[in-house]
């Protein structure tokens, strides 16, 4: 009930005042209580707004997509290779969580830009000519931060749900005849299934919902919908009834493709 209460109070009351502020006008510096679905109206045909929404599922996927099988990997090998080392792998992945989130970004700054240490060390070895463009200021350079910043935050849960899992769970499955995929998917992932559901919730939702990096490493062109979000709550010409329109666009389409994709890994890891 406190839990409940503390929850309902700091995050479903400011919600819906988010929500109800959605339906409303701006005009000028104030804003004009005049419901209204324009906001919403404006999204669905701006080509701007759907082409920043379609970027920020995408990287938030294919982070995802990355960070939860590195996270369940390294879960792997901390349980059952490197189990008596397990705690302490598990502190030095955390490391980087003692580290700002501003430095973590500047320090993936400093390694994939033009003159940053992985264009610079694949010179030395002479494997390219000139500096690779792309690994800055790109989608690419967005997905390779986030999933740096991520996957720590993602090896938590996968981590907890796999100490549930014992070695004979392993070694009964074997006997059974279960090979090293066919284990992995109707043992392991079902078995450690909340704690991969919580960490592609971390990493999706956190990636999708990012505006920090992308405005850092991503560029002009690598913008996102949450750096759209963040520019209508601030500065000249601010419109905070568009800006909280754009905040539950992008929050329905994000929960709803989350939980089709929970689903269908249930289903394949079930099948």
């Amino acid at each position: 009930m406190p839990a409940g209460g503390y929850y309902a109070l700091l995050f479903g009351v400011p919600m819906v005042g988010l929500f109800v502020l959605s339906f409303l006008r701006a005009q000028g510096f104030e804003v004009v209580v005049d419901f209204s679905f324009a906001n919403y109206e404006k999204i669905a045909t701006s080509p701007l707004y759907q082409k920043l929404l379609v970027r920020t599922i995408r990287v938030g996927i294919v982070t995802a997509a990355i960070v939860v099988p590195m996270a369940f990997a390294l879960s792997y090998l901390m349980r059952f290779v490197f189990e008596r080392r397990g705690q302490l792998i598990l502190q030095l992945i955390l490391l980087s969580l003692f580290s700002g989130y501003l430095v973590r970004i500047y320090a993936w700054r400093t390694i994939l830009g033009k003159q940053g240490l992985l264009n610079s060390t694949l010179q030395w070895l002479g494997l390219i000519d000139e500096p690779l463009a792309f690994l800055i200021y790109s989608d690419y350079a967005t997905i390779i931060t986030l999933t740096g910043i991520l996957l720590p935050l993602a090896v938590l849960p996968i981590h907890s749900a796999m100490a549930n899992i014992t070695r004979a769970h392993i070694e009964a499955a074997r006997d059974l005849g279960s090979r090293r995929l066919h284990l992995i998917r109707t043992i392991l992932v079902p078995m450690a299934l909340p704690g991969v559901r919580a960490a592609f919730a971390f990493a999706f939702l956190l990636a999708a919902g990012d505006f920090v990096t992308p405005a850092l490493v991503g560029g002009t062109g690598g913008l996102m919908i949450g750096n759209v979000v963040a520019d209508q709550f601030k500065g000249i010409g601010a419109n905070w009834p568009l800006g909280a329109a754009l905040a539950f666009v992008t929050l329905a389409c994000v929960l709803v493709l989350y939980v089709v994709i929970v689903r269908a890994i249930r289903r394949v890891t079930m099948w």
